[in-house]
């Protein structure tokens, strides 16, 4: 079954280091919300240890730190798959509703 395609608009990015604990369960928490509701958006992650600049223009002070391009939405720490469920919902409809409106 392919995801629903929430317009090019949205992304996810994953901030990490390599001191980040548990930031494999964050990628898997992640990658498992966006298939329980079959939404396909591209995940991007950042090494802020590799990549500090950006880190720097994103404001992220901490890791891990989840972003929502598009959305306006960011969650600092490791978020539960409720949590994320609850946000990813919210972006589905939203995209929903722009792709209505274009």
């Amino acid at each position: 079954m392919e995801g629903l395609v929430v317009s090019g608009r949205f992304k996810i990015v994953i901030f990490k280091s390599e001191r980040t604990p548990k930031y494999s369960q964050v990628v898997k928490t992640v990658r498992s919300s966006l298939e329980k509701l079959g939404l396909d958006l591209e995940v991007e992650e950042v090494d802020v240890s590799k990549n500090p600049e950006m880190a720097v223009r994103s404001g992220v002070i901490s890791t891990p730190t989840i972003d929502i391009v598009g959305l306006n939405w960011r969650f600092i720490g490791l978020p539960t798959e409720d949590e994320l469920i609850a946000v990813l919902e919210s972006l589905k409809e939203e995209g929903e509703k722009r792709g209505k409106e274009e």
